[in-house]
This record gives C-alpha cells, structure tokens and sequence, in this order.
C-alpha cells in the first residue's frame, strides 16, 4: 500500500455484515440472489463473490456472459443467472457452463431454442417480465407468447422476475408506481399458475428496503451489498464496504491572483497553500465534481478541492491546515479519525448516482481487501 499513489481499501467483513443486515430485514421463507456484475460495482468480483460465497450466498445475478464465465471460474457449484443478452450463437456456452439465461421476448426466445436446438443442448432461462419500467421484458399480461415458452425442449424454465423502476424513493407518487408494478408482476403469476414458472424475485436494492413485507423467493441485492445508498432508503445498518486513498504528491504557495489547474477557473484573493494529490478522472474521481469544493481528509481534518480535477492529479486547499506534507495519505471516500465522506456525497456533488461513481473507478486503482473472518488468506490486489 506504501507504493501505491492511489488505492481502495474493501473491507470483506464488512460485506459479510451487509448480507446479514439484508437477511435480518426480509422473510426468513425468501433467500439472496447477490448482483456483482460490472466487477461488483467496481468492487473487485474474485474477492467480493468469494467472501459471499462464504457467508452462504449461492445464488448470484450478472449482466453479461463474460462475468458469468468469471464467476463460474470463481464459484463451480452455484446458481448463476445472467441479466443481459446473450448471443444464441453461445448456447453451447451456456449449457456447458450451467449458466441460466434470462429470455425476454419472443424473438430472443426463440433464437435462442433454435440455437439450443441445432446444438443439441439443454439452456436453463428465467423469464424476464416487463412490469412498467419499458426497458426489457415480456409484456406482463403477454399471456399466449409467456406460455409458448414452456413448449420450447431445449429451453427449462428456471425462475421469473420484474425488475422495479423506483423502488429507492419513499415520494408517494413513485411508492403508487412500485405498487403497480408489483401488483402486475403478480398478475402474471396468477396468469401463468398452472405452468412451471420456478423461481420469483422483484425486489433490488431499494425494492428490499423499502418494501421488505413483498415476499418471493429471492430478493436481488446490488449496490445495498457494499453499505452504499442509493436513492431515499430507509437506514437498517449497512456499513460502507469500500475507501477511496491517494496520496499528497506535492505542496507549493500559490500567489495571490494566481490561477489553479486547467481553463483558469479557479484563483484566490490572497495566497495559498495548494497540494496535488495523486488522483483524477481516469482513476474515478468524477471530473464533475470540480469547482464544487468537494471534501477531502487529511489526518482528521476537512480540505477543499480547487479548480478542475485533471486525467491523473487535483489540488486541493490546505492552506488552514498544519503539519501536511508530500506523501501524507488522504482520503477521498471513507473515515480520518471522526470524520467521513460518503461516496453518496461525491455523487451528488458530481450530479449523478452512487452506482455509476462506484463502477467508475478505474482496475489502475490499486485494490487492497481487509478481512479477519475470512476461511482463506485474503491478500492485497494490486
């Protein structure tokens, strides 16, 4: 970690704490289906999945074949359910690797029972049910093309799932529209009882929390696994599993009237004390956020960032601050002493979400995972 100029610190125990705070929050009569795709929501997906798997997670969602393939490297005997489109041309893939599909319209549908059908192999598929959102899916009271599914041979339905647009958000309005959904997702289970439709799921991250009474068979966790909010949720414990680091590479007296970074957007009435840390946009840190005064820790104190965050470095102020100099560590998400920044702060400052900062973060940040509970040697990544 000393010879890193920027880094992350995951704290596998506490991912291992999230999925208990889940399970103590739904039915007992409903089990976690854990979302790791994009490398877990720039988590790492080898050492987060692993540290699932060891909490007794079995069953995980991706969104494209690559991640399945990853993680079917990673975890031999699990359920694996991919979330995207699959080329039908993969089936072979698909079948040799146990890997489950989701289907979502007729004409993926049946490319993909012609392409399972001319290879000679068996595809497990989850149907995916378009309750309101109209992104992908099977229109929910699509009845006759919902049924056609379960004449295709190759193809062995595993389980059906909606996916809900604002669940996150307690605003009455979007709570009516979580409502409709639900209730469609439901009708087309009534529609579909007298067929083998396997295993339900609805609720995601803010579906869990703010609508845990909902009761199915699995509920899909993703960005709630690693203790960071997205949209207005109801607070039952997580803790945030990751902490953003770099370092001070140097400090110099900016005179009064000087300008500060690119494009001249940022100068001072009276001299100050300027640091550049070893961190920009292409590591993660959102160039959106500059001009904001975003915070920034140093040994337990509040700096601000100065003009614009650069490709590989920013500046921020110091000038309040005594006793810093080149190579002291700062933190850019995470705690110093009593203090904490949020990755929900830096996103709302960089007008955007927490899932898309987190999935931002560059694989050049070094990653290193801290785990006293662990089965196995947990070793840094670098």
């Amino acid at each position: 970690m000393s010879q890193s100029r920027a880094w992350m610190e995951v704290n596998l125990d506490y991912l291992q704490h999230n999925v208990e705070m889940i399970r103590s929050t739904i039915s007992k009569k409903t089990n976690i289906m854990a979302v790791v795709k994009a490398d877990a929501y720039g988590h790492g997906l080898e050492q987060t999945a692993l540290s699932l798997f060891e909490a007794g997670v079995t069953n995980f969602a991706v969104a494209t074949l690559d991640e399945a393939v990853q993680l079917r490297n990673l975890l031999p005997s699990t359920d694996i359910l991919i979330l995207g489109m699959t080329s039908p041309k993969e089936a072979l893939t698909l079948s040799r690797l146990r890997l489950i599909q989701s289907v979502f319209s007729p004409t993926y549908t049946k490319a993909l029972a012609i392409a399972a059908g001319k290879a000679g192999v068996n595809i497990q598929v989850e149907i995916k049910i378009d309750t309101g959102m109209n992104r992908m899916g099977y229109a929910y009271l699509d009845t006759i093309h919902l049924k056609e599914i379960f004449s295709y041979a190759y193809l062995h339905v595993h389980g059906i799932y909606s996916h809900l647009s604002v669940a996150d958000s307690l605003d009455p309005i979007d709570v009516e529209m979580t409502n409709v959904q639900v209730s469609r997702f439901n009708q087309c289970l009534a529609q579909l009882k007298d067929y083998p439709y396997g295993k339900t799921h609805l609720q995601n991250s803010g579906g869990i929390i703010n609508h845990s009474h909902l009761i199915y068979d699995f509920v899909r966790p993703g960005i709630m696994l690693f203790g960071i909010p997205s949209g207005e949720v109801k607070e039952i414990g997580l803790k945030p599993v990751l902490e953003l680091k770099a370092r001070i590479s140097m400090i110099k007296t900016v005179p009064m009237n000087e300008w500060v970074g690119y494009g001249r957007t940022c100068k001072f009435a009276t001299s100050r004390r300027i640091a550049t840390v070893s961190i920009g946009y292409a590591d993660g840190y959102p160039r959106a956020v500059s001009g904001k005064r975003a915070p920034i820790l140093i040994n337990g104190h509040f700096a601000k960032q100065v003009g614009n965050v650069c490709m590989d470095q920013l500046m921020i102020d110091i000038t309040d601050i005594d006793g810093i100099k080149s190579g002291d560590q700062v933190v850019l998400i995470g705690t110093s002493h009593d203090k904490a920044i949020s990755m929900d702060t830096i996103a709302t400052l960089a007008q955007t979400i927490t899932n898309d900062l987190a999935c931002s973060l560059s694989l050049r940040v070094s990653r290193y995972y801290q785990s006293t509970s662990s089965k196995r040697d947990v070793e840094p990544v670098v």
